[in-house]
């Protein structure tokens, strides 16, 4: 007998309306992403407060974080939209959860990266949201590891957007293992439609594609500096001399944001098998500290004018 389901995969899915729970920076990006294709985005945050600053917060990343020198390194680039109060209409903070959730089409979670949180969210996405596609933006937690937390796991994957949106503009899929192949389509359009690069992660990958190479990046990064064999300022001088980026990857830990960073290590480090993959001090001490880079104005470097942008820094030369 054919079910609901049967029929419904039959018509290709289309997503016009968004809902985006989380106002943090990876949320609000997403969220100005979407309604610059024309789309209505309703966007919500736990944190009353994170909620109230996001439509302005939105507005200005908008204006100014496309325009800075040390994101114009890549030819292929996003424009962000030419007219920002245009696209902010689109944008609503929504009063709760279920008015974010309420008839979208698809629901896109932008949360801390912890597994708990997210399965909490999830169990609540499914019953208030049990029509729309959900997906987690999460960085390193595989969607089989949520999937469980969703009563119908064939409209669940993961979406893992990259900020800063406009210059990064890719997205990896990756289905939970039980993701319906419509679902899958319909997601992988609508992110096309965006202007985005897809990347369709085969299998169950934890980190998926760029963020488990970048992962190895990081941890050995942070580990030459735990062990003593250089500071932060060589290690990312060496690595843009020799690959040729604006930054390297401590400056770009500063960007990510050094809790979200500690977020993502720890949830590698509870599925490690390398003895050697411990916790890192310079980063607990940044924490300790509330040195959390670019969002709290100090990090691994001073911002908003890190040292790297410097004339002389990369000649390794001191400009005080």
């Amino acid at each position: 007998m054919a079910t609901d389901w049967d029929a419904r995969e039959k018509v290709a899915r289309e997503v016009t309306t968004a809902a985006v729970i989380g106002a943090g920076t990876m949320g609000r990006q997403i969220a100005v992403l979407i309604a610059s294709s024309g789309r209505a985005v309703r966007i919500w945050d736990a944190d009353p407060g994170m909620l109230a600053a996001a439509r302005e917060r939105i507005a200005e990343e908008t204006r100014t974080l496309p325009h800075l020198p040390r994101y114009a390194h890549h030819q292929f680039r996003l424009h962000p939209p030419t007219d920002v109060d245009e696209a902010m209409k689109r944008i609503t903070a929504a009063a709760s959860l279920e008015d974010a959730v309420s008839g979208a089409d698809i629901v896109i979670e932008a949360v801390r990266e912890d597994l708990d949180t997210k399965l909490e969210l999830f169990t609540e996405l499914s019953r208030q949201s049990p029509e729309a596609i959900l997906t987690t933006n999460s960085s390193s937690i595989p969607s089989s590891q949520i999937a469980p937390a969703v009563q119908d796991p064939g409209r669940f994957l993961n979406t893992h957007f990259f900020a800063p949106v406009w210059s990064r503009p890719m997205v990896e899929l990756m289905g939970s293992g039980a993701t319906r192949p419509d679902v899958m389509d319909a997601v992988e359009r609508f992110a096309k439609s965006l202007g985005l690069v897809v990347a369709v992660v085969r299998g169950d990958s934890k980190g998926f594609i760029i963020n488990r190479v970048w992962r190895a990046v990081k941890r050995e990064s942070l580990r030459v500096v735990d062990e003593g064999h250089a500071d932060p300022d060589d290690v990312d001088r060496l690595w843009m001399l020799f690959f040729g980026t604006p930054y390297g990857p401590f400056g770009i830990m500063d960007m990510v944001g050094l809790d979200v960073v500690s977020d993502i290590e720890t949830s590698y480090q509870k599925v490690a098998t390398d003895p050697a993959d411990q916790p890192s001090a310079i980063l607990a001490d940044k924490l300790n500290e509330g040195h959390l880079g670019e969002k709290t104005g100090q990090g691994f470097y001073s911002h908003p004018d890190p040292e790297y942008l410097g004339s002389e820094w990369l000649a390794g030369e001191d400009e005080g």
